[in-house]
């Protein structure tokens, strides 16, 4: 099977791993203690066969299946999953799995009952347990014992490991690098030790080759799947009408999903600190305007979000209020507060906080600074650039001049990360599951924490808020009011505005008609269930 990928991974770490791109990279390469069916989001089986659960529901027992096997041919135990706990969990390797993975600050205890059994104990109710515990990705202890103990673990399985030593990234997946050239392609081959069989014994997966070449943007990687190159893509609103065109030619379906789950949204950067040199990394007359409440609302009343959808999507999408996306049935909270474009209203607001739109149409601060900003987006994807544009567009309508930057998403990220050199920028979060896949996003010591990351306390009345209903929702198995804890948070996520949401595409997926037993669920990874799937001819 061929695909495209207009990203390429940053990392194989696990620990590290914090975008899509390598995130979906080393999904290839992993197995988890249970699997999601998403019809019906039905747990089920993995490298587990079975599971006990106790009385007070916060003691989980897995019982794993014999003979497990890493790539390289060391047996998978116990001890492989006590030692990613173990890693997880070290304060040296800071990592968005150790928030995710605690109640009420407190790990989980891991205890080895013997060679096939683990047992997990959480501090108090968590209601996510076998979602979450079930997508951890296992570190094989033979192979990275030693660079955790000498402190270099988060320097392991790089990218150049990967090109140089691709057998030195064991498998428990599908899936094995068998290549990696960066700027062209990586090549997986199927892992000949991966647990899964069919009814007639026959190891999993059927494709013996998954092969992503990298291209420069998500333009071309649309044409590669409409030109008949590839096998499959998801196609971007925007692309769909003339992708279309090209289905019968070369025998390929586009399935419409429905609302996707994707988010998208801009932000300011927060964050009060400095640079090693001394410097703020936000001018602070700036930052007094990010900060205030209505500065933000103002904002994003400012924005045609409609406009947007009709200009950008070619209608095929949604203006979006809130972190959760309708796709999301169980957790969609429909009631928070919306933006409707009125540049009236957001004229009126930043009136109200002592800004003033000057006869030569510049809006200036109380102090008379003129309002102007950078916004960052990465480069790779069309749809984010043609609504930064929108966006820019929109402001000079309110006096704000915007200039934008278009970097390569790997320079994104560390400036998200670590040098937040950056005043405001624009990206996307996949959404769709369960609300702890946001505790490293809300709660104000979490790792994708982004308007303010490195917060060691929360920094408003509202953070601290958000940090209790994240922590309840996590103790209760009544799920009526999880969904009360969390629709509160998406409130508030609404009324404060620290991400300005703009809207949600469509989603739609492209695939040939010569693979057999494909099943695309509404949301989610449209390939979920890869290993089964096959084809008569090549």
């Amino acid at each position: 099977m061929i695909a495209t990928d207009a990203g390429e991974p940053s990392t194989f770490n696990p620990l590290i791993a914090e975008d899509n791109t390598s995130s979906v990279m080393i999904g290839q390469l992993e197995s988890g203690l249970v699997d999601i069916n998403p019809f019906g989001d039905k747990i089920v089986p993995g490298l587990a066969k079975s599971w006990d659960i106790s009385e007070d529901n916060k003691t989980y027992t897995f019982h794993l299946r014999k003979g497990l096997k890493w790539s390289d041919g060391a047996r998978l135990t116990a001890d492989d999953i006590a030692f990613t706990f173990q890693c997880i969990y070290d304060p040296r390797y800071p990592n968005r799995n150790a928030l995710d993975l605690m109640v009420d600050g407190k790990p989980f205890g891991v205890k080895k009952i013997d060679d096939l059994t683990i047992q997990i104990t959480t501090a108090d109710i968590y209601a996510p347990f076998l979602e979450m515990v079930g997508g951890v990705s296992l570190l094989p202890k033979h192979i990275l014992e030693k660079s955790y103990e000498d402190g270099s673990l988060q320097k392991q399985w790089t990218i150049e490991t990967a090109q140089k030593h691709p057998e030195q990234i064991v498998s428990c997946g599908m899936y094995v690098i068998h290549s990696y050239q960066p700027g062209e392609r990586i090549i997986f081959r199927a892992n000949p030790r991966y647990y899964m069989a069919d009814s007639a014994g026959q190891r999993l997966p059927y494709i013996d080759w998954y092969i992503v070449k990298f291209v420069k943007d998500q333009n071309a990687s649309i044409a590669s799947f409409a030109a008949g190159l590839t096998d499959e893509d998801e196609i971007p609103p925007d692309q769909k009408g003339w992708v279309e065109r090209s289905a019968q030619l070369h025998n390929f379906t586009i399935l419409d999903r429905g609302p996707s789950t994707t988010s998208n949204f801009i932000w300011f950067n927060q964050n009060p600190g400095h640079d090693k040199d001394g410097k703020p990394f936000v001018e602070p007359y700036k930052l007094k305007w990010f900060t205030n409440q209505k500065f933000r609302q103002a904002i994003s009343y400012g924005i045609d979000r409609e406009g947007i959808v009709k200009g950008v999507l070619f209608g095929r999408g949604a203006p979006l209020w809130g972190p959760e996306s309708p796709a999301n049935t169980k957790w969609f909270n429909p009631n928070v507060k919306k933006y409707p474009y009125s540049p009236e209203k957001s004229l009126a607001l930043l009136k109200e906080i002592g800004f003033k739109l000057g006869p030569d149409n510049i809006l200036r601060d109380a102090d008379g600074h003129q309002v102007e900003f950078t916004l960052m987006t990465n480069e790779e994807n069309p749809i984010r650039r043609n609504m930064a544009t929108a966006f820019m567009e929109n402001m000079k309508n309110l006096g704000i001049s915007v200039k934008l930057q278009f970097q390569e998403f790997g320079t994104v990220v560390k400036k998200l990360s670590e040098t937040f050199d950056y005043e405001s920028s624009m990206l996307g979060l996949t959404g769709g599951g369960d609300p702890v896949g946001g505790m490293s996003v809300y709660m104000s010591t979490g790792r994708l924490h982004q308007w303010y990351p490195e917060e060691k306390t929360p920094a408003t009345p509202w953070e601290a808020r958000m940090d209790e209903l994240m922590e309840k929702q996590l103790k209760t198995l009544d799920e009526k009011k999880r969904y009360e804890y969390y629709a509160e948070v998406q409130a508030i996520m609404a009324e404060e505005v620290p991400y300005i949401y703009l809207i949600t595409p469509k989603a739609y997926v492209g695939y040939k008609n010569r693979w057999l037993n494909v099943e695309i669920p509404p949301h989610g990874d449209p390939f979920w269930n890869c290993q089964a799937i096959w084809t008569l001819h090549p």
